[in-house]
């Protein structure tokens, strides 16, 4: 296994068309699979189509040491058919074999062991495998599948027939021993004698069969042309022969039979055996050089009689000239003439080798048979534009002889590009020959230049009759009557254009009504084989009476009679799921009864839909088809209703329950803010606990300032949980570490009084303007940590003031004095800093308050104000008050006081607000664990107190980042839970409950129902207000209030809680909490809902599973125990095998979940503190639909394979190894739809160009290579394959993770999410990023697209001009989607910008991240008008964000 990608080798760019699969295919297919049938249908309707939906379902089924043969009756038809299975069979190992292998000389059985190793499909011709049969180096029984290939050619001693008689056939043979048979076929029958058909069907152990449901849908697919006829008149060619063939002919008859080398060599042998040879040679003529020279005349006299004399004239010198130069064709070899012979030969040829021929001239008319000038004025008269003919000739010589006539006629060589087309057989049987003139070398193109117009006229042998993919032509001229129906039949299909011709050239003297003859000899062919299609209009107009059935539903009366049963069903289908590619309509097939006079149908229902209601049967039989597929539809829609499919009002569920579709109606009326309760106090529980208990309890806390520490003690009535530190911001560069003793509150026994009283005195010491004097009776008490019994001691020591004079007499420490209060200013507090005593320089404006006379003389008391702040939760901004700085003041110590309290006390009571609201919220958190959240058994309430705490809170933590985890545990929960529950739910049934599940609606409403909303911490702490509170006042009834809040807050928390649930406990605590928010919802564990999507997933017994699928398990590095599940991943919802697997969506839209939990865990546990939005970022990019689609495409396995040898075919006597490539998308099984093979094939294009760069950019790059990842732009298919295949292997191994994770290791994903988190690569799309750097100006895109290759310089495609401004800042051409020109634009225009902010030495300020983060809510999604003009604003940023199908999945 390796990274890098190349090309499968059983692949090719051919360009032949695929074909969407058809109503009358699929009803084949059907038929195919129940027995042994002749697919009957005309040219060009998609028989090989069939062939291909047909292989793929029986590689399904079949063992792993069976395989599939395919074959077919000519070379040029093996290798086209090869060339197709090989773009769509992705991941089957498909092996061509013809004589051009030189099979023949594959003399061991280990050499066709070697070559069919791992090989599930075999493309042949007929010869290859009948040899193979005889000389026993293949068994019938290894061959799960026979598909003929033109099987009218089954017929007397083909080798088709043949296989079948002698390998097939044989009495007694066991029914397992032998394989299915498919057989393809226009003409079923090669003449018109009677029983030919019945013949063929016996050969073939098949039945003929045309599609009858479908009948109509065919015809349109199938153009008969015009078809006329061309008389010539007879040859008028003279008595006299031209020179070289008279020459010719003299040679042969003048040709000394005595000299002959062969005849020499048995004479010189001299022995009896040679003597009996000897006679047979002199009398039959009968050697290699005679031979030659004879099938050289035969084959001249045909071209005179068919061509006229140039023709024939140069058609000898060509022959002659080659054969003397040795430069004989490809095709043909002289390996049994020795140069005796060719010394011989060349003797006898000698006069004629000294004529001279000009072979470029254009010929005369009078040179021309008349054959071949009526064959000039047709051709002259039907070339047009758009012209593309095709000349059948019947023999080889004449092609060559044609086409350059055409090409050099002066009528034609201006109007026609001609080629060439034979045969090219090179098997060893395959007779050397002089007159074979024609190169096949030269033919290599000719199909693909008919294709592109290079050429527009082919002239060909028989060889283009049969299966070739010609492309559709208007003109079909036979320069030779056909030679039997078949023939009439296979030619007449090659015309398929609209309005085509079918031109028959005859002689004056033939029969006229040819035409009529074949016609009618078709006409009998297809009564033979379209069973009751005979009597089809007649039947039609038999009119059923309809049964009177009606189907009610009693609670609401709808009701459903069989001809509303139709509308019904395609109604119901068409709600499903739109998935690209995927056909969502019904496919009916119909059965006879025994007397087949009476029909019933069968519907098949997409992939999408579960498997136990995705087929039903018609009740009844009926006369008419009509009636049949209406009672099949009536009880396939009686099914889904019975299924819970189909709601009360018999229709589609819409929405999946009530509550569901109110909140969709209503989802756009959802208010951005609602009305709910007041954050709970949990004060007047503390209150109350102080009249009720007896016992109290202390905690222990300590201010760390500086270096010292300062212990204190609060009192409560009952212990208080537990506390983390608190840091408080006294000022700019300085900081305050409180710690709560984290040993459980212990019983407290001073008297409470006095604690009471210290409390008033702390605080009346810092907060005496918002109090009452005296006033006590506080819920929570604070007092230093001092003994017991000193505290009533202390209290009286630090009651009350003393004059300020006392401080001249010993300066204590400014920590040890108390506070200064300037009484002639109001009692002014100031922090004692020393005495200044004169001479001092004092600066007048410095002295505070009326000093009196003697102020020069008297000494100062030098203080600062004590600072007005009241919130210390928060640093001190740039731009406070500045008043508020310390600023050195002096005061008169006559006019002031100082208390008696020590300022370090008063500092503690100074944060006594902050930790009451600590204390408030911890409080807060602890009601909201033990009420609410009490199921869920939190262990670390700290996690609950972020997830309750809002961003405007502006507390040192919020719930953004638990909500980022908690988000990913809801959705993964609300996935499995409904896959779960609902086993029978499409994707988008299983969608839409999750959208209601998890929507902002539903959250906010759950939160209000529950009571959460008490419990929010939205409002910041600021203490400009704040008052100490009081047990009296606290048990007072309070009228209940109200506020506003977000819905989207109250959502938030809910995920937040479920976040906090994980970190605490894991999933077990998710499920709790989900519990008690959604009661009404069953939830259950994730290991519960794994064990019922396993239990149902199909076990490995009931089915067989397809070999070639064990490498994918290689691949991604997982051995299923349950192999069903991963053939769900892997098939495509347009799949359409009879396997009944369903399609990968169920598993997908599980995957999906699966993977957001594991990057959004690995992402959150990162060991790094990421900030909420990064984390969001991360995700988006880490999840995004294009990462994994080229991840996918990038991994690939190389599976051995034996390969031939590039040498001389004839000499091949061993195998040797090469290797194929196979991706993960290989291996996706779907329909093989045009467009679908055509999106894999374009976007392994740009893959091959693009993944050096993307590859680079993953591995060194500093960013996320969005740009690169939009220009690939692969289709949806590629990521949901791998997020089905998270999901399959989650269920097979039990639920885990860690499995999933190593495939995601496997991929690449997991070590590129390290690399992104341990290295900070920016992973900002390039449109957020413009609007950042953009500032505060507009952005604005015009996308056009370009369809004209001589505007904007021949740059088709997308267009997208940048504007940020007023000014243009860049353009880009030649995007392949709107959103790829917009990224690439926003890209240039991103380093446009930064470029000129580095010139200008200007840096934008740090706010990438906190500006993106508030905008982040903004995205939205594009409307596709072309050249619309999108403007963005800067502060809006991403305007688009396209949703997952656009390479963007929004976290």
């Amino acid at each position: 296994m390796s990274t890098r990608h190349e090309d499968n080798a059983t692949a090719s760019n051919g360009d032949r068309e695929p074909m969407d699969p058809r109503g009358y295919q699929l009803e084949m297919l059907v038929e195919s699979m129940c027995k042994n049938i002749i697919v009957a249908m005309d040219t060009g309707s998609g028989k090989t189509h069939i062939a291909l939906l047909r292989i793929e379902a029986e590689l399904d089924r079949c063992g792993p040491e069976k395989l599939v043969w395919f074959l077919c009756p000519t070379v040029v038809l093996a290798e086209q058919q090869y060339e197709y299975f090989g773009k769509h069979l992705r991941c089957v190992q498909i092996r061509i074999l013809t004589g051009n292998d030189g099979v023949d000389r594959w003399g061991e059985k280990q050499i066709w062991d070697d070559v069919l190793k791992d090989i599930k499909l075999v493309v042949s011709t007929y010869q290859v495998l009948l040899d193979a049969l005889v000389h026993g180096f293949v068994g019938m029984r290894r061959l799960a599948l026979l598909i003929h290939d033109e099987c009218h050619n089954c017929t007397k001693e083909s080798s088709a027939n043949r296989i079948m008689q002698e390998f097939y056939h044989p009495k007694h043979r066991p029914i397992d021993e032998v394989p299915h048979i498919l057989g393809l076929s226009a003409s079923p029958i090669m003449n018109s004698k009677p029983g030919g058909l019945e013949k063929i069907e016996q050969n073939m152990h098949a039945l003929s069969r045309t599609p009858k449901l479908h009948r109509e849908e065919l015809l349109q697919y199938v153009h008969l042309p015009e078809m006329k006829t061309l008389i010539y008149p007879e040859s008028t060619n003279g008595s006299e022969n031209p020179p070289l063939l008279k020459g010719l002919l003299r040679v042969y008859s003048e040709l000394d039979i005595q000299s002959d080398p062969y005849v020499v060599k048995l004479r010189t042998a001299g022995h009896g055996g040679d003597s009996k040879q000897l006679r047979k040679a002199l009398m039959s003529r009968k050697t290699y050089s005679q031979d030659q020279i004879k099938r050289l005349c035969v084959m001249a006299n045909n071209v005179y009689e068919e061509l006229g004399p140039w023709a024939v004239e140069l058609y000898i010198y060509l022959c002659l000239h080659s054969f003397q130069s040795r430069r004989v064709p490809s095709n043909v070899d002289f390996e049994g003439l020795d140069e005796d012979e060719r010394a011989y030969l060349l003797r006898a040829f000698a006069p004629l080798l000294e004529c001279k021929v000009d072979d470029r001239r254009s010929p005369e008319d009078s040179e021309l048979s008349p054959k071949v000038r009526v064959l000039l004025d047709c051709l002259h008269a039907e070339v047009g534009p758009g012209f593309a003919g095709l000349v059948f000739v019947q023999t080889r010589a004449s092609v060559p002889l044609l086409a350059r006539l055409v090409s050099t006629h002066t009528r034609t060589k201006d109007r026609l590009i001609v080629g060439t087309f034979v045969g090219t057989s090179n098997h060893a049987k395959r007779k050397s020959s002089i007159a074979e003139v024609h190169n096949v070398l030269d033919q290599g193109e000719t199909l693909d230049d008919l294709r592109y117009g290079r050429k527009n006229l082919i002239i060909a042998t028989s060889v283009l009759e049969e299966g070739i993919d010609v492309s559709a032509t208007n003109a079909v001229i036979c320069f030779e009557k056909p030679t039997n129906l078949k023939s009439f039949i296979q030619r007449r299909g090659r015309a398929r254009s609209a309005k085509s011709k079918y031109i028959i050239m005859l002689g004056e003297d033939y029969q006229k009504n040819i035409l009529h003859t074949f016609g009618q000899l078709e006409n009998d062919m297809k009564q033979m084989y379209m069973d009751d299609m005979r009597r089809l209009e007649e039947i039609r107009q038999q009119e059923d009476e309809e049964d009177g059935r009606v189907f009610k539903v009693e609670s609401t009366g709808a009701q459903m009679s069989l001809q509303d049963a139709v509308r019904h069903l395609e109604h119901w289908c068409g709600v499903l799921p739109v998935t690209q590619y995927a056909d969502r309509r019904p496919v009916y097939s119909l059965e006879h009864d025994t007397d087949r006079t009476l029909v019933r149908a069968r519907v098949l229902l997409p992939k999408s839909v579960d498997k136990s209601v995705r087929e039903a049967l018609g009740s009844s039989w009926w006369k008419s088809e009509k009636f049949a597929k209406r009672d099949a539809a009536f009880e396939a829609y009686i099914a889904l209703y019975h299924a819970g499919l189909v709601n009360d009002h018999l229709l589609p569920l819409i929405a999946t329950d009530e509550a569901a579709l109110k909140a969709y109606s209503n989802i756009e009326k959802r208010p951005g803010l609602v009305q709910v309760k007041e954050m709970l106090s949990p004060w007047p529980k503390v209150a109350a606990a102080w009249q009720t208990g007896s016992t109290r309890f202390q905690s222990m806390l300590e201010f760390s300032v500086s270096q010292s520490v300062v212990p204190m003690r609060m009192i409560s009535p009952f212990a208080l949980p537990s506390l983390r530190r608190l840091t408080l911001y006294p000022e700019r560069d300085s900081a305050v570490q409180v710690d709560f003793d984290p040993i459980t509150s212990v019983e407290y026994t001073g008297k409470i009084e006095v604690s009471d009283a210290i409390t008033m005195l702390l605080l009346f010491s810092i907060h005496r303007s918002r109090m009452v004097s005296d006033r006590q009776g506080f819920p929570i008490l604070f007092e230093p940590l001092i003994g017991v019994t000193e505290r009533e001691k202390w209290l009286a020591e630090v009651a009350g003031t003393r004059p300020a004079s006392t401080l001249l007499v010993k300066s204590p420490a400014c920590t040890q004095s108390g506070i200064v209060r300037d009484l002639s200013m109001n009692g002014v507090p100031y922090l004692f800093s020393g005495v200044k005593y004169q001479p001092v320089e004092i600066d007048r404006a410095q002295v505070e308050g009326n000093a009196g006379p003697n102020m020069e003389l008297a000494p100062f008391l030098a203080v600062s104000k004590l600072s007005k702040r009241t919130d210390f939760l928060h640093r001190v901004v740039d731009n406070e008050d500045p008043k508020q700085a310390r600023v050195a003041k002096y005061l008169a110590p006559n006019t002031c006081t100082v208390d008696n309290l020590p300022y370090t006390n008063s500092q503690c009571a100074m944060y006594i607000p902050c930790i009451m609201h600590h204390v408030e919220i911890a409080l807060l958190t602890e009601h909201l664990c033990d009420n609410l959240l009490s199921p869920v058994h939190f262990e670390n309430h700290h996690l609950v107190t972020t997830a309750i705490t809002a961003s405007s809170a502006s507390e040192a933590y919020d719930y953004q980042s638990l909500e980022f985890i908690g988000d990913s545990c809801l959705k993964v929960y609300a996935t499995m839970n409904l896959m779960a529950m609902h086993l029978n739910w499409h994707e988008g049934y299983l969608t839409h409950k999750k959208g209601y599940i998890v929507s902002n609606g539903r959250l906010a409403l759950a939160a209000q129902q529950m009571g959460l909303d008490q419990y929010i911490i939205t409002k910041a702490f600021t203490g400009n207000k704040w008052k100490p509170l009081y047990n009296e006042d606290l048990l007072q009834s309070q009228p209940a209030k109200t506020r506003e809040m977000s819905t989207k807050t109250l959502a938030d928390v809910v995920e937040a809680l479920l976040g906090a649930a994980f970190v605490d406990g894991g999933y077990p605590k998710v499920l709790g909490c989900l519990s008690i928010f959604f009661p009404e919802d069953s939830w259950r564990s994730l290991s519960d809902c794994r064990e019922v999507l396993h239990k149902v997933a199909v076990p490995n017994k009931a089915f067989l599973f397809p070999h070639y699928y064990s490498h994918l398990e290689v691949l991604i590095n997982h051995q299923f125990n349950t192999k069903s599940l991963l053939l769900e991943a892997l098939t495509h919802p347009s799949h359409l095998g009879l396997d009944n697997t369903p399609s990968y969506e169920r598993l997908e839209f599980m995957g999906d979940a699966v993977l957001d939990i594991i990057i959004t865990t690995r992402v959150f546990q990162h060991r790094s503190s990421l900030k909420p939005f990064r984390m969001h970022l991360l995700r988006t990019a880490l999840v995004n639909a294009n990462f994994l689609a080229f991840v996918g495409m990038r991994h690939f396995i190389s599976i051995a394979r034996t390969s031939l040898p590039a040498t001389e075919p004839r000499k091949i006597t061993s195998a040797s190894e090469s290797t194929v490539n196979y991706s993960i998308w290989h291996f996706m099984r779907h329909s093989h739809t045009a467009d679908l093979v055509k999106a894999q094939a374009s976007c392994h294009a740009r893959f091959v160009e693009l993944e050096p760069a993307i590859s680079e950019a993953l591995i060194n790059g500093h960013s996320y290579p969005w740009t690169l990842l939009t220009a690939l732009g692969p289709e949806k298919f590629f990521s949901d394959i791998i997020e089905s295949i998270i999901a399959a292997i989650y269920i097979d191994s039990t639920g885990s993770l860690a499995a999933c994770e190593t495939f995601l290791t496997v991929l690449g994903i997991l070590p590129y999410v390290d690399r992104a988190l341990d290295s900070g690569i920016s992973v900002m799309h390039p449109k957020e990023e413009l609007g950042v750097v953009a500032g505060n100006e507009k952005v604005k895109y015009e996308v056009v697209l370009v369809e004209d290759s001589e505007e904007e310089g021949g740059s088709l495609g997308y267009k997208c001009k940048v504007s940020v401004g007023p000014r243009e800042v860049a353009v880009v051409f030649g995007a392949r989607t709107r959103v790829e020109a917009k990224t690439r634009a926003a890209e240039e225009a991103v380093k446009v910008l930064k470029q000129h902010l580095k010139e200008l030495a200007v840096h934008p300020e740090d706010q990438e991240l906190e500006q993106a983060e508030v905008r982040s809510e903004d995205f939205g999604s594009d409307d596709d008008d072309e050249g619309e003009e999108e403007y963005v604003d800067a502060v809006d940023v991403i305007d688009e964000m396209e949703l997952e199908d656009d390479g963007i999945c929004v976290g």
